[in-house]
């Protein structure tokens, strides 16, 4: 019952085009210390020059490489699947194809590739939920990557549109894609930005009563994709399909060329590296504190950290540390997070 409350809530927000007016204060959420239900943390691929797409020759197999979008792999899934499957000229109808890795990127390829008529396997040394891409939050923006010179933000703006479109052919509870109101306050830097007005906006600057002050802000519309529901039903897809996943750890280049498939999809994230010698990929870690839901009709996003308010938590972040690749999560690092987050809502 509290999951369709939320969900309705959230609905009757984004069918009423209005938040309120800065003579009424939006709703403030309780970001206590002891309301912390989990906290997470993950490692996002930035790949320096933009993201990895490309078909590679090695011997006789064709390998594409999908990889190196940092914190945009939800955000960009679709249309990199759909760029990478483009690649991929004159298979077969019927052939099986390998599809390494098992994050939202690997699982949107082999859906794309189920969908052109090809067999899949997936090999992975991780399946949700435990992969990167369950930890995101994750909002409908490409952000945290790098758009590379004129050549490359061209291409990543098309497999934008493609990605945005197919998302908002999902929108529902059953794949958990749900149209929202994003809040870019104070001057944050927005990935929605750097994408066409058409998509989300064009972006109304408003100044807005939020908990005890104004801020100043820039409203679009986003999409909330909760991780939680879309992996899972992304999962059955695929399986349902005829899919299957192998458990297999890639520690040597040699291990994913070996694979007995001649088409090999390298969806490895920050895996690639080692493996292809690609100095331009790192890590950049990210940690999360999911309190109870609450029905914020808005994803805000500000200087100091962001919300993203889904049906089974209220995701806070968040951090952003450069070239560390432990996935631990630090309680100090939590409370920062929180208390970062309070401080935009108190007069």
């Amino acid at each position: 019952m509290r999951r369709r409350q939320l969900i309705a809530a959230g609905a009757a927000a984004m069918a009423s085009g209005s938040l309120g007016a800065a003579a009424r204060p939006w709703p403030v959420p309780r970001l206590e210390e002891a309301r912390i239900l989990r906290a997470v943390a993950g490692l996002r691929p930035y790949r320096t020059g933009g993201p990895r797409l490309d078909l590679e020759r090695i011997g006789g197999k064709r390998l594409v490489h999908n990889y190196g979008h940092g914190g945009a792999g939800v955000t960009l899934s679709w249309g990199c699947a759909e760029a990478a499957l483009d690649l991929l000229e004159g298979a077969r109808p019927g052939t099986t194809v390998a599809v390494a890795g098992a994050g939202v990127i690997g699982l949107t390829t082999a859906r794309v590739a189920q969908e052109r008529g090809l067999r899949v396997r997936i090999y992975a040394q991780a399946f949700s939920p435990h992969t990167t891409s369950d930890v995101a939050g994750a909002e409908w923006a490409p952000d945290i990557i790098d758009w590379g010179g004129a050549e490359t933000t061209r291409r990543l703006v098309q497999i934008a549109r493609r990605s945005h479109a197919r998302f908002l052919r999902l929108c529902g509870s059953r794949w958990g894609v749900y149209q929202r109101p994003a809040l870019e306050a104070d001057g944050v830097a927005s990935g929605l930005a750097a994408v066409p007005a058409e998509l989300v906006g064009p972006a109304r600057s408003e100044r807005l009563s939020i908990g005890g002050r104004p801020h100043q802000v820039l409203r679009y519309r986003s999409l909330l994709i909760e991780p939680p529901v879309f992996l899972p039903a992304l999962t059955r897809a695929i399986l349902a399909a005829g899919g299957r996943m192998v458990p297999r750890t890639f520690a040597r280049r040699d291990d994913l060329m070996g694979l007995d498939e001649e088409v090999v999809f390298d969806c490895l994230g920050l895996g690639a590296g080692p493996l292809f010698g690609d100095s331009a990929l790192q890590p950049i870690k990210g940690q999360l504190v999911h309190l109870p839901p609450e029905p914020l009709p808005f994803i805000l996003d500000h200087p100091a950290g962001y919300l993203v308010p889904r049906t089974d938590a209220l995701v806070v972040g968040g951090t952003f540390e450069t070239g560390v690749a432990d996935t631990a999560v630090d309680p100090m690092v939590s409370r920062r997070i929180l208390a970062a987050n309070r401080a935009f809502f108190e007069e």
